[in-house]
């Protein structure tokens, strides 16, 4: 989390933040429980760019109310099901997106950033340490 907090002073002129809620649990799924299924790469990419899609729906169907938080929470749900890629931290994102109106800007690319790319640097730095681990004694 402390790389994608150097990335967000890095954005803050654009007022773009790469860290979102959802990613420190990201975090908890990658490092404490590295073999669940939730921690599955195919799992974790699919539903951070599949849910913050739905949410970027719900929001442009029917606006910042109730009907787009519950429509996308449970359209997001579903589709986890659906694709069998059950990733609870990626639940969360309709729901930031539909309330979060600075994110509003980034309509559909919202789906890639920043859930997906903080995905992408996690997993890269959960490969370092799981390297790390196997290969040193600490």
């Amino acid at each position: 989390m402390a790389i994608l907090g150097k990335i967000d002073q890095i954005l803050l002129p654009k007022g773009i933040s790469v860290t979102i809620a959802p990613l420190g649990a990201v975090c908890a799924v990658l490092f404490a429980t590295p073999t669940s299924p939730a921690a599955r790469k195919y799992n974790m990419f699919m539903a951070q760019i599949g849910c913050a899609a739905i949410g970027v729906m719900a929001f442009s169907l029917f606006g910042s109310g109730w009907l787009a938080r519950s429509t996308a929470l449970a359209a997001s749900i579903a589709f986890m099901i659906y694709t069998r890629c059950t990733h609870p931290p990626a639940a969360s994102l309709p729901i930031l997106f539909i309330d979060g109106a600075k994110l509003h800007r980034l309509n559909f690319w919202y789906a890639f950033f920043p859930g997906a790319t903080g995905c992408i640097l996690l997993c890269l730095i959960q490969g370092m340490v799981v390297y790390l681990k196997e290969n040193f004694k600490f």
